[in-house]
């Protein structure tokens, strides 16, 4: 059977471009940052785009993750994608009216007027970013590239211009939380304007599908929620520990090693539905393509993680500054633990096909309570780098157990 690899390479390379251009964005912003801003101010930048992280399960009810599947299996999909942007408008709406009268009306977290707004707009983020990765889903499963792009880098120069405009203004935290909030304000009410236009939805809640919806993503929302714990609660055990300082090095740090998700983001954006679309054709044949690719896959992000490692020092010397710099271990210990979440979000894919969401759930939960576990004692212990090396054990863990999963399920077919 022809797979249309011609299709999988094009679409790779069209959103590796993109993803490029869109990653220059905190590479632009970041030495803008650094600069201007104390290591506490960034510090404080972490933290909200952290808790926004966090928040985004708890809001969204992982409903857009759908789309990557249901896409697929639903037959009449304007409706199916009708309901999923209903769904996302009817949960905003509710938690930024509770976001709002919990903060304003009872003040029930005890906050300044500055957090106050935060809270605020940390759910109207949230809900924002719900509808442009919703969005982004849908034109990566219809193959339109060239709308996904458009989104995607129009929102990323809007954050760097704004970011830049910002900083004339403020002279703290502000300038990024500002220019993240209102370019995806922007990109948001664009997308809205984009599906009345169209007519690709009408507002509608319809209970059969909300239920088929519910019952794929349930298990999601524990995935997300632990996943995210795996991934940022190294954040506040850093920051309780060894002060907002040193969060703003290792969140510096940080994102300069998650260049390496860009290839793997933009490999798992062309993947994802090439997978699931042939999987729903020809299974069996279609491991084979599977297996091969994983192969040339691994050696690449490995390939791509060493050069990184070694470029690191010329990054910090000229981009970044002396004054961020950190011991090379915590860096070749992020850098492995990213090529351990590569390969798991490569296989992750079976599961998602098989529609073992509760396993997902399962797997993101030991990866956060080994996380957890091992950022308690060893932070204190081993400062920033205990904080990298929790984060390769979790991922090393991660991975070893869905191999497990997967053997199980080959046996049984």
């Amino acid at each position: 059977m022809d797979f249309k690899k011609k299709n999988l390479f094009l679409n790779f390379s069209g959103y590796t471009i993109i993803n490029l251009l869109n990653s220059l964005t905190p590479f632009i912003i970041l030495p803008i940052l650094t600069w201007n801003l104390s290591s506490n101010d960034i510090g404080v930048i972490d933290l909200f785009t952290t808790s926004t992280i966090f928040l985004t399960p708890i809001i969204g009810l992982c409903i857009i993750q759908s789309i990557s599947k249901l896409y697929f299996t639903i037959e009449n999909r304007k409706e199916y994608i009708s309901v999923v942007f209903t769904s996302i408008l009817i949960l905003g709406a509710g938690f930024t009216l509770l976001s709002i009268i919990g903060t304003y009306a009872y003040n029930i977290f005890d906050l300044t007027t500055d957090k106050k707004q935060l809270v605020v707009l940390i759910v109207f983020y949230v809900l924002f970013n719900l509808i442009i990765e919703g969005f982004l889903i849908l034109k990566r499963n219809e193959e339109n590239i060239k709308q996904f792009a458009i989104i995607r880098l129009s929102k990323a120069g809007l954050d760097v211009m704004l970011s830049i405009v910002f900083l004339y203004i403020y002279h703290n935290y502000s300038v990024r939380i500002y220019s993240l909030f209102f370019s995806s304000f922007l990109s948001a009410v664009y997308i809205s304007y984009l599906l009345i236009k169209d007519n690709s939805i009408t507002l509608l809640i319809e209970k059969k599908i909300v239920a088929k919806i519910l019952i794929y993503s349930s298990p999601l929302i524990l995935h997300t929620f632990f996943n995210n714990i795996l991934n940022y609660a190294d954040r506040y055990f850093i920051n309780d520990y060894l002060g907002t300082a040193q969060l703003g090095k290792y969140s510096v740090i940080y994102q300069l090693c998650m260049v390496m998700s860009l290839l793997i983001t933009s490999f798992a954006m062309a993947w994802t539905p090439y997978f699931m679309k042939n999987m729903a054709l020809d299974k069996k044949a279609f491991m084979v393509v599977f297996n091969r690719t994983f192969k040339y896959y691994t050696l690449s992000i490995l390939i791509f993680g060493i050069i990184i490692y070694f470029i690191m020092p010329l990054i910090y010397k000229f981009y970044v500054g002396e004054n961020y710099k950190v011991d090379n271990t915590i860096y070749l210990a992020l850098l492995s633990g990213y090529f351990f979440q590569g390969l798991y979000r490569f296989k992750i894919n079976q599961l998602f096909f098989e529609e073992k969401t509760m396993w997902i759930a399962s797997l993101s939960f030991i990866s956060a309570l080994v996380n957890i576990i091992l950022n308690f004692y060893l932070i204190p212990k081993w400062g920033l780098f205990g904080a990298a090396f929790a984060t390769l054990i979790s991922y090393i863990v991660l991975y070893t157990i869905l191999e497990l999963l997967l053997s199980k399920i080959s046996i049984n077919n």
